[in-house]
């Protein structure tokens, strides 16, 4: 089967400019390095050190029928497992290895087998109409789905998706709004899954399941960003009625004073946490430096891997500081995106990933060696000197 084009120049490429390119421009550049002091919330001075992991990679390459993804959520499914949530993917049934004979998907999943990816195994999943692949997560009618993040609560999964509609615009598409599936029958494999779409209330346009989600003192907690301006917001739900698989009143935290409000009380409104923050991006707590991470690419004009941090989800965040420059920062034709960290993943102190596309699709189509994850492993060194 020959690549459709057509499809591929408005529904991918467009796409990647919409989610990227106009909401994620940064008038502010911060300073590139590898290794950055980094100001934590209580004055600890403390540097990320990062570098490419490239045997660890090669386990995104195991399949010859899956040719890449971007996105790329780890959730840790327990017992050594591992999901990863894709978005858009290339499919090829036969095996080829080759793009241009494959189909694209909006969205796969993996397995990972073992938390060390360098001795993992991974199994990658998608859903079949006939004889030709498709998305994971399918949505009816000409919506789709783009994964955001996911969690597990108790012994069940939960997940969250980008919805996507077709629009009468630039693009001839647009965010309209998000969804939550729950999961129950993990023990099986992912072809055999079972899966549950919950009511998701939705407000103002914002994006719930962007950034992972986390357990809180009871609490779900979820961040939301905001597509057109970088904003990013929190939601929660008692942890026992997220388990239920009931996300319908959720609150939102509208500042030191108003605190959490419910989603119904219009005479207070949500307060950002993060100004200049992305679609795609993770949240980690770190014990030995009594904080919280956030990890993010920094914009698409200065795609370096950045952190924040904060003592507490709800902020104060510091600013985006850069620690790490991919190679392939400033080469012609190549939009880099997607930064997050991978608390999960053995054989490292830390480890991140970041994807590298194209804005031709000749260039995607052709070049095998992008549009993988590509992994990093890295360090905290605390200190007042940053490594030469």
């Amino acid at each position: 089967m020959t690549y459709p084009i057509q499809r591929f120049k408005k529904s991918f490429t467009l796409g990647i400019l919409f989610w990227l390119v106009l909401p994620l421009l940064a008038p502010g550049q911060s300073q590139v390095t590898h290794a950055s002091e980094i100001n934590a919330p209580e004055n600890q001075r403390f540097f990320i050190e990062a570098r490419r992991w490239a045997e660890a990679e090669k386990i995104f390459r195991s399949d010859p029928r899956w040719l890449g993804g971007d996105g790329a959520t780890s959730i840790d499914l327990g017992s050594g497992r591992i999901l990863w949530l894709f978005g858009d993917s290339f499919i090829d049934p036969s095996g080829s290895g080759v793009r241009r004979t494959s189909d694209l998907v909006r969205n796969s999943i993996a397995i990972q087998k073992g938390y060390d990816p360098t001795r993992a195994e991974m199994s990658f999943f998608w859903k079949s109409k006939g004889a030709k692949p498709s998305a994971f997560f399918e949505r009816k009618g000409e919506h789709w789905f783009w994964p955001a993040s996911g969690i597990m609560v108790g012994k069940r999964l939960l997940i969250f998706l980008m919805e996507i509609q077709p629009a009468d615009n630039e693009l001839g598409f647009a965010a309209c709004g998000w969804k939550a599936v729950l999961i129950d029958n993990l023990q099986e494999t992912p072809d055999q899954w079972k899966s549950t779409y919950l009511i998701s209330p939705q407000k103002d346009g914002l994006v719930v399941g962007s950034g992972n989600p986390l357990i809180e003192n009871g609490f779900l907690q979820v961040f939301a960003a905001d597509g057109k301006d970088r904003a990013v917001y929190l939601t929660r739900w008692p942890e026992r009625l997220a388990r239920a698989g009931n996300l319908t009143n959720p609150q939102w935290w509208a500042g030191e004073t108003a605190g959490w409000v419910g989603g119904h009380d219009r005479s207070v409104k949500p307060r950002e946490i993060i100004t200049q923050g992305q679609m795609e991006f993770t949240v980690e707590y770190v014990p030995e430096l009594k904080c919280y991470l956030q990890i993010q690419t920094l914009s698409i004009m200065n795609p370096c891997l950045a952190m924040a941090s904060a003592s507490k989800p709800t902020g104060p965040w510091t600013s985006q500081t850069c620690f790490f420059a991919p190679a392939e920062q400033g080469l012609p034709d190549l939009l880099i995106y997607a930064g997050k960290s991978h608390p999960v993943l053995a054989g490292a102190d830390m480890a991140f990933t970041y994807v590298i596309n194209a804005v031709k699709e000749e260039k995607l189509l052709k070049d095998m060696s992008i549009y993988f994850p590509v992994l990093l492993q890295g360090r905290i060194i605390e200190g007042e000197t940053p490594p030469q």
